[in-house]
C-alpha cells in the first residue's frame, strides 16, 4: 500500500474496520483492537496517526513493530494472523500499518500479561472495540465450528418470533420477561437461532440486541 493509498484510507476516519493509534508505547491497550478486528470482519490498524486522522508518523517504526509483534504473540490467543507494512511519511518518520482478516479460530482473547489464564474477548462496534458478551463468544465459536442444522420451533421460539414480528429487536433479558423462562435457556435459544441464520446479533456495550436476519 502506497502513502497515497494510505492517506485515502485514513481520510475515511476511524470506523468499523479502521483504527488509529499515535504510538505503540502501551501495546496492552492496543491489542483489544487487534482482537476485535480478528473476531469481527477484519480491519486496518495505523500507528503513527492521531485520532483526528493527522499523520504524525513514528521516529522508529521498526522498534514500534517489534513492540507490537511481541505483544500480539504474548498477549493474544489464539495466535493472530496479520500483514504489516512500514510506510515512510518523509525522511524522518514512517507509519506502521497492520491489516487483519476475520479470524479462523474465533473467539480471540486479549490478556493483560503473558500466560494469564483469563483473557477478555472483544468485537468491533463502529469505531470502538467492546467486550464480547457470553452470547457473542458462543456465536463466534459455533459459527465456525458447527454447520447450521434443522431444529424444531417450540413454544418459546414461536413466542420469540411473534414478538420480533411486532418489535425491531430483542435482548436476552427481554426474552426472559416475555416468555417467563430463565436467562440460560433464553440465551441458548437466541444463540441457536442466530447460528441457524434466523436472527442476527448486534453487539452492544450494555446488552446485545437480536434482530431478524435481513
Amino acid at each position: 500500500m502506497t502513502l497515497t493509498e494510505v492517506q485515502k484510507l485514513i481520510a475515511k476516519g476511524e470506523g468499523q474496520r479502521i483504527e488509529f493509534k499515535l504510538k505503540a508505547n502501551h501495546p496492552d491497550r492496543i491489542i483489544r483492537e487487534v482482537v476485535a478486528f480478528s473476531n469481527s470482519k477484519g480491519g486496518h490498524l495505523f500507528i503513527g496517526v492521531d485520532d483526528d486522522g493527522s499523520i504524525i508518523g513514528l521516529k522508529d517504526a521498526e522498534e514500534a513493530h517489534y513492540v507490537m509483534e511481541r505483544a500480539m504473540l504474548e498477549l493474544c490467543r489464539p495466535k493472530i494472523k496479520y500483514k504489516y507494512q512500514i510506510i515512510p511519511k518523509d525522511d524522518k518518520r514512517a507509519i506502521l500499518h497492520y491489516q487483519f482478516e476475520s479470524g479462523e479460530k474465533k473467539p480471540y482473547y486479549a490478556f493483560l500479561k503473558p500466560f494469564h489464564k483469563r483473557g477478555r474477548s472483544f468485537v468491533r462496534l463502529k469505531d470502538r472495540s467492546i467486550q464480547a458478551s457470553r452470547e457473542m463468544r458462543q456465536i463466534l465459536k459455533l459459527s465456525l465450528r458447527e454447520a447450521s442444522t434443522s431444529f424444531e420451533y417450540g413454544e418459546n421460539e414461536k413466542m420469540l418470533l411473534n414478538y420480533l414480528g411486532n418489535h425491531e429487536e430483542v435482548t436476552v433479558n427481554t426474552f426472559c420477561t416475555i416468555s417467563n423462562i430463565d436467562k440460560q435457556l433464553a440465551s441458548q435459544i437466541l444463540i441457536k437461532l442466530t447460528i441457524n441464520n434466523v436472527l442476527k446479533v448486534i453487539p452492544n456495550e450494555k446488552e446485545d440486541k437480536f434482530i431478524f436476519l435481513a
